[in-house]
């Protein structure tokens, strides 16, 4: 019985003393393409660099930056704008906690944009771009192409092509999968410049082959 009580000593040994395996590396989100100055996780980053599930991504004045992420959706931030991107198997999402955004939505997956606790999308699998802005607890969403589907805990409201949805959002106050009601909603005929300050070529989008729109300036967005 020695020889056993030796053995199960040592095994107990090794399991104390035995290296925690690393856990596994963050998925990769996408690619970040930027015209600026922009930061990931409060660090300025090269022109050019990957963004991984997790990742905070901000930008400074003068700045605009580009995500492309799998299947080829686009998000784009104009300047002192922030957000956060998560990866749930193909599902991305990205959580906008400052600012605007533009989305470019290509793939059968279409990217989430969370908001002042309301979640956007593209209906369906259809192509589209549209944008979001947040103002304290004001939300704007306009569809630049396609519909836009604006999910909050008491409703969903389907933005049309060439409409800005303008609704307040409820504070402290949320519902089924975190969800926020909507106290107001708003629809409006949009403004054709939109609000993120971005020349976003949306004509692109439906094309059989639309190739990936590229941040040529700090200003505007090409789509070839």
């Amino acid at each position: 019985m020695e020889w056993r009580t030796a053995v199960a000593s040592l095994l107990a040994l090794l399991l104390v003393y035995a290296p925690v395996a690393p856990a596994g590396s963050p998925a990769v989100v996408g690619k970040l393409s930027t015209k600026g100055t922009a930061e990931v996780n409060g660090a300025p980053v090269p022109a050019e660099t990957t963004v991984f599930a997790g990742d905070r991504i901000s930008t400074q004045k003068d700045t605009a930056l580009g995500l492309t992420l799998p299947g080829g959706n686009q998000v784009f931030l104009p300047a002192l704008s922030a957000a956060r991107v998560q990866r749930d198997g193909h599902r991305v999402t990205v959580s906008l906690e400052r600012g605007a955004l533009a989305v470019v939505s290509r793939a059968a997956e279409p990217v989430v944009i969370e908001a002042n606790g309301v979640r956007i999308q593209t209906a369906g699998s259809t192509a589209g771009a549209y944008e979001v802005a947040i103002h304290g607890r004001s939300l704007k969403v306009m569809a630049r192409k396609g519909t836009a589907v604006v999910t909050a805990a008491d409703r969903t409201v389907e933005v049309k092509e060439g409409t800005t949805l303008e609704a307040t959002v409820a504070q402290g106050s949320t519902g089924p999968g975190g969800l926020s009601p909507l106290w107001t909603v708003v629809l409006v005929t949009s403004a054709l410049a939109g609000f993120t300050g971005l020349a976003l070529g949306v004509q692109a989008v439906t094309r059989p082959q639309p190739q990936s729109c590229v941040v040529v300036s700090q200003n505007r967005i090409s789509c070839p």
